[in-house]
Formats: C-alpha cells, sequence, structure tokens
C-alpha cells in the first residue's frame, strides 16, 4: 500500500473505546494506527457514536452539560494517545501522529443525529470539541463531519450554508468535507460546485475541502443505480479521481477518500451499495478498482 494510499480514513466509536465512564478499551484502534504508520500511511479518523451510558441512541450528539463534558474527556483521551507527542507513538518505530480530526459523521442525516440534524447543534458540538482537542495539541486541525446527499435529513448545501453562517464556527474547524456520493460525473460535479458556491458565499472560498467519502459498489444484494458491477466500479472510480485531481486547486480538494477498503460480508438495511463498495473482495483480492486506484495514484505523481 505504501507509495499508493497516502491516508486511511477509519471511524472511532467512542461507544466501542468507552464502555464505561473512564473505562477504555484501544486494542483495535491500536492495531489499525500502528499498522497503517508501519507503511507510512497516515489515520484520518472521524470520531462518532454516544455510549448507553450517555444517551440511549449512539446518534443522539452528546449536548446535554454531563454528556458534552464526557465527550470532551474522551478526545482528550484520544489526543493524548494519539496526538502529536501522543503516548501511543513512544513504542512506534514508525510515528505518523494524528494531526486532523473530523467531528462525527453525517450530520445532515437523521441515521446519524437524532432526533432531527441541526446545523446549530451542530455547530455547539463542533465549538466544545475544537476545544476539547486544542487544550491538548493546539496545533491539530480539525474536519467538518462529511455531509451526504440524503433524502431523510437536509440537503448537502442547505445544510453547510446554515452551519456556515452561525456566528464564530469559521474559528472551530480548519477544512470543510463532502460525501458526495454519484452516479455519473455530472451528479459529482454538481455537488462540488454547490458546496463551493455556499463556502464562497460566506468568505470561505479559500477554506480546503475534504471528500471524505465517495463510491460505488461492483455487487450488492439490493438493487441500486450505485451497483455497477466491478468494470463499472472500476470505471466510475478511473473518472471520478480524474475530475477530481484535474480540478484539485479550484476546488480546493484536500484530499479523496474511497469508500471502502474491503467488501463486507452482511447487506446494510441503510445502503444498498456498502457491502460490495469495497477495493477489495471479501477474501481480500484486489478488484479492477484496485487497480485503476493504484494506476491513478502513479499518475498523479508525475510531473
Amino acid at each position: 500500500m505504501e507509495g499508493v494510499i497516502g491516508t486511511l480514513r477509519i471511524p472511532i466509536y467512542w461507544a466501542e473505546c468507552e464502555p464505561a465512564p473512564g473505562v477504555h478499551d484501544f486494542a483495535t484502534l491500536d492495531a489499525q494506527i500502528g499498522a497503517a504508520a508501519a507503511h507510512g500511511i497516515r489515520v484520518q479518523p472521524f470520531v462518532y457514536g454516544t455510549p448507553g451510558w450517555v444517551a440511549p441512541e449512539q446518534a443522539r450528539p452528546p449536548l446535554s452539560v454531563r454528556a458534552s463534558t464526557a465527550w470532551s474527556s474522551f478526545l482528550r483521551v484520544l489526543v493524548r494517545r494519539y496526538g502529536g507527542g501522543g503516548e501511543f507513538w513512544r513504542e512506534q518505530a514508525r510515528r505518523e501522529p494524528i494531526r486532523l480530526w473530523q467531528i462525527w459523521n453525517e450530520p445532515n442525516f437523521v441515521l446519524f443525529w437524532k432526533p432531527w440534524p441541526s446545523a446549530d447543534a451542530y455547530a455547539r458540538l463542533l465549538r466544545v470539541s475544537a476545544r476539547a482537542i486544542h487544550d491538548i495539541d493546539p496545533g491539530a486541525l480539525i474536519a467538518l463531519a462529511g455531509v451526504a446527499p440524503v433524502n431523510a435529513g437536509i440537503r448537502t448545501w442547505v445544510f453547510l450554508r446554515r452551519l456556515l453562517r452561525i456566528p464564530g464556527v469559521r474559528r472551530d474547524f480548519d477544512t470543510a468535507a463532502l460525501h458526495p456520493y454519484s452516479t455519473t460525473l455530472p451528479e459529482l460535479e454538481y455537488q462540488l460546485r454547490k458546496v463551493r458556491g455556499v463556502m464562497a458565499a460566506v468568505g470561505l472560498g479559500r477554506r480546503p475541502l475534504l471528500v471524505t467519502e465517495l463510491g460505488v459498489a461492483s455487487q450488492g444484494t439490493y438493487p441500486s443505480a450505485f451497483v455497477r458491477g466491478t468494470t463499472g466500479q472500476a470505471e466510475f472510480l478511473r473518472v471520478a479521481y480524474a475530475r477530481l485531481l484535474e480540478m484539485r486547486r479550484r476546488w480546493r480538494i484536500g484530499g479523496v477518500d474511497w469508500f471502502t477498503w474491503q467488501d463486507g460480508t452482511q447487506p446494510d438495511p441503510h445502503c444498498a451499495f456498502c457491502e460490495g463498495a469495497g477495493l477489495l473482495d471479501v477474501s481480500g483480492r484486489p478488484k479492477p478498482a484496485w487497480w485503476a486506484l493504484r494506476r491513478t495514484a502513479r499518475a498523479s505523481e508525475r510531473p
């Protein structure tokens, strides 16, 4: 992977890492982050999911005084462990401390933000999170949660417009993030242009934008326009990455992450294509999309 993959985006589930107050389990994260660092790959996490001892649903954000205090404490633990100068790196042969932290996931989607998405509520979570992270690592970067084109929620650009107009919010993040799921190149471009227009309208046209999820599937249990077959998946990856690379300066794209690394074994009732969106199949064999990514990465490095 080294030399082809520059970043690995992974979830950090609060509920899994702190199953009880003050009780932490980082065994899985240690293995993932350590393996990535050994290959020279930077981990780019998004932190998500409220544990049951805080709220009845993991998609209910920690906004009460008690919940936000617990959330802030957890973020500080993470940064002390994996951030710049983090204790985890003391025994690692190769160090790739986490410098960019993405706060939550798709807060414009009711699946991930209950009872209903709210730009004002997300801004409160973002402010608390930025303060907690910067308490430990003042140089750390904060990314907005990736917003996605969903029906059960708020439109991507509407949510961002509301968020970016909130006084003071621009001080709490360094880069915006987008999940521009599309089945065609024009659809992809439309979403990028709309979001860039919203950012420019509020004076943030120069702020970087990360594409933290993008993908289509080679197969799936449920019918979907996002299920394209192995050849179609590879071709979509090729043309999408080529266009994003071509426009990366104009759109100020700071990075692109494919969803996902490996096919799943169980269908997802909330996502018709996620099961088969991997670059590798369930047994770990590279799919045509993996080879398309390799060729794209190498082409992008040519002078």
